[in-house]
């Protein structure tokens, strides 16, 4: 027999990445998939072999009562389910990325996870990725020297991408605490994400006392980075996923690599009593505090610092308000139906 059972909320295919977990180890069973789509839940629950399905996760919730449950939904929901899953019991709650849309869930479901001594993580699964533990690694070792800075470019929002960026250079620089925000962002059309309301354009710079992140997303139409820099007053760290290369008074050095070991294993060990997992909630909250940080820099044309404490979305706020005039209809940029799901819940909830 297994040590845990598992269940997975939302069959989609960002799941993949979480049944390949389970699947890779004789430790953990999926017991069960939830899903309001039943065609697409039946067919994942075939390919993978899961004996339950549900189209309620409350339901699955009680009726399984899984150790682990991963939260694969799209992203108004995920603090729903979290908070749901972490009250029902669940030992740890895997949840995708970002925590949500705004501050005060994700505040919550931290809180509540801490109470109740849920071993509760994010899915930015990206701090894995051997190039940037090999950056972190020769900032530690102070290669380039202090203060660094890094100009992140990419596309696809800032609460999808923008997520995973501030995330990964959080870690990168061994997780600071940061200090103050300025941000810019645009929507001129009626665009969402995911069913979340998302801008067209975004510009921010983060800083972290002396060592500060600016932060370009969709400022240039179809380009997504996959080679970044960071730079400092010695030296500069070429990176990728893959792979860092440092390059200073020295020369080129060789390509570093830093593998890790595996996601789950790590979840694994913390349950265990190891060390706490690098992707614990409570530094995807930083994450999240971030991002909303830039929003509300953006709404009030001011520069924000912490603590910031506001449980509402201060873009959904200058939506409402008209401070983001739009033209046309309203669209969703990666999936039309997490839009149309999102709007029938805001029907229901505020009639």
């Amino acid at each position: 027999m297994s040590d845990y059972t598992a269940a997975v909320i939302g069959t989609g295919g960002i799941s993949r990445a979480h049944v390949n977990y389970y699947s890779g180890t004789d430790r953990v069973d999926i017991v069960a998939g939830c899903d309001i789509n039943s065609e697409r839940l039946s067919a994942w629950c075939t390919e993978h072999q899961v004996p339950d399905s549900y189209a309620d996760y409350e339901t699955m919730l009680s009726a399984v009562q899984p150790d682990i449950v991963s939260v694969c939904t799209w992203n108004p929901t995920h603090m729903k389910i979290a908070l749901a899953a972490i009250a029902s019991g669940a030992k740890a709650v895997i949840c995708e990325k970002p925590m949500s849309d705004e501050l005060g869930g994700p505040k919550d479901a931290v809180a509540l996870a801490e109470e109740r001594g849920c071993y509760f993580v994010v899915h930015h699964q990206t701090r894995f990725s051997p190039g940037y533990n090999a950056a972190r690694e020769m900032l530690a070792e102070g290669a380039i020297g202090s203060p660094v800075s890094i100009h992140w470019r990419t596309g696809g929002g800032l609460l999808n991408m923008g997520s995973h960026l501030i995330d990964n250079y959080r870690w990168i620089l061994g997780d600071p605490d940061w200090t103050d925000v300025l941000g810019w962002i645009q929507r001129d059309t009626n665009r969402y994400e995911r069913g979340s309301y998302a801008e067209e354009k975004t510009h921010a710079l983060i800083r972290f006392g002396g060592d500060e992140m600016i932060l370009s997303i969709d400022l240039e139409d179809g380009v997504k980075y996959t080679e970044h820099r960071i730079s400092g007053p010695d030296g500069v760290i070429n990176f990728n996923r893959e792979q860092a290369v440092l390059t200073n008074a020295e020369g080129v050095h060789e390509p570093r690599s830093n593998p890790q070991q595996g996601y789950l294993a790590e979840l694994l060990a913390w349950m265990d009593g190891g060390p706490v997992h690098r992707n614990v909630a409570s530094q995807a909250l930083v994450t999240q505090e971030i991002m909303m940080a830039i929003y509300e820099s953006a709404r009030t044309r001011s520069m924000v610092t912490p603590p910031f404490e506001k449980r509402e979305s201060p873009l959904e706020e200058m939506i409402l308000a008209g401070g983001l005039p739009f033209e046309g209809e309203p669209y969703d940029c990666r999936i039309p139906a997490a839009l149309e799901y999102a709007l029938k819940q805001r029907e229901v909830e505020r009639p």
